[in-house]
């Protein structure tokens, strides 16, 4: 489990304060978060650990919810959910990546072994080709 997350919605999450995931990449098994959550801060950087609200019509700040456990609710999740799928969801497109890159290894070496050109390979895909997981 990831010991660290940072969620700002709609923009991107931060696992372990040193992955950074681009909202469109969350994937498809993403805890359920609030319309009013703007950003979920849960590290041990300097600052408290807290829920960030919003309006969710307007878009304007609402309050901030101090954390103080994993265990606490974030909409109909909890923290530790969200740690967990965080770490989940790393160790995906970690994979995806590695699987990616294998297989552009491998299609690069068949383009040479049938005496083409590497200068005339083309690889038309990315890592999200290879992620079963991607929304």
């Amino acid at each position: 489990m990831a010991t660290q997350i940072v969620i700002l919605n709609g923009d991107s999450i931060k696992i372990d304060d040193s992955f950074h995931i681009n909202w469109a990449d969350k994937g498809n098994a993403i805890p359920a978060l609030p319309s009013t959550l703007h950003a979920l801060i849960w590290n041990n950087l300097t600052g408290q650990n807290e829920i960030q609200s919003k309006d969710a019509s307007t878009g304007s700040m609402t309050g901030n919810t101090d954390l103080s456990s994993t265990d606490d609710a974030v909409g109909s999740t909890t923290v530790a959910a969200l740690l967990t799928w965080g770490s989940t969801r790393k160790d995906e497109i970690v994979q995806a990546q590695a699987d990616e890159a294998a297989a552009k290894t491998t299609a690069e070496n068949t383009w040479l072994e049938s005496n083409s050109d590497l200068m005339e390979f083309v690889w038309d895909k990315t890592w999200i080709d290879y992620d079963p997981n991607y929304s």
